[in-house]
Parts: C-alpha cells; sequence; structure tokens
C-alpha cells in the first residue's frame, strides 16, 4: 500500500532552513540521515517552499477566489511530503515516528487508494 506522510513543520524549522548556520546545516543533515533511512520503503516525495509562496484558491457560486498563503491559520506549516510503499499502516506510523519534523512540529499519515488507472 501507499502512504503519503505530510509534514508539519515550525516557523523555525522554516527559518533554519535558508540560513547558511550551525543550525541549518544540523537541520539539513537530520533529513539526509532520515531520508537514507527510509530510502528502501520511499517512492516520491520533497520538500516544499513556505507558507509565503501558497496560494489557495476556492471556487464558489461560479466565482474564483485566491488567497495569499496556506489554506487555514496554524502555528505550523506543510514543509513537504513523502511517499511511502509499506505492507501496513503500522509500518508506515514506524517510519513516520523518526521523522525529524515529528519532534518539533507533526506529521500526518494518509493511505493512497489505488484508483486502478
Amino acid at each position: 500500500m501507499k502512504v503519503m506522510m505530510l509534514i508539519q513543520e515550525t516557523p523555525e524549522d522554516f527559518a533554519k532552513r535558508a540560513l547558511d548556520t550551525p543550525a541549518a546545516m544540523a537541520y539539513w543533515e537530520s533529513w539526509k540521515v532520515y531520508s537514507a533511512a527510509v530510502n528502501d520503503k520511499t517512492v516520491g516525495g520533497n520538500i516544499l517552499e513556505g507558507n509565503a509562496s501558497a496560494v489557495t484558491i476556492r471556487v464558489r457560486g461560479g466565482e474564483r477566489q485566491i488567497q495569499d498563503g496556506p489554506y487555514a491559520d496554524s502555528k505550523e506549516a506543510l514543509g513537504g511530503y513523502y511517499i511511502f510503499e509499506v505492507d501496513s499502516m503500522d509500518e508506515a506510523v514506524e517510519l513516520a515516528s523518526s521523522c525529524p519534523a515529528a519532534a518539533t512540529g507533526a506529521v500526518e499519515l494518509r493511505p493512497i487508494p489505488d484508483m486502478g488507472m
């Protein structure tokens, strides 16, 4: 089964990404280690830019509404995702539990249904 892990990061973690500091190097190193550890179960994924570049679109009554930023106000923001090929949700939970963002933000797991396409 395929499971997507949505990575919710804190504003502090987003700030570390762009800096050339020891904290930024430690941030990226923890992701390199995690990515290597889950590599054999990973079938996709990527980092995402922060809220400042997000655009939310809704169509209501035939009218398009465009909002700068994320779809909802929250402290954490979607920072990236992985797609795992696993045997069970329990296995996905094990993989997600060691994700660096789980210690400072949150991770969410969602099964990807097989649409047969």
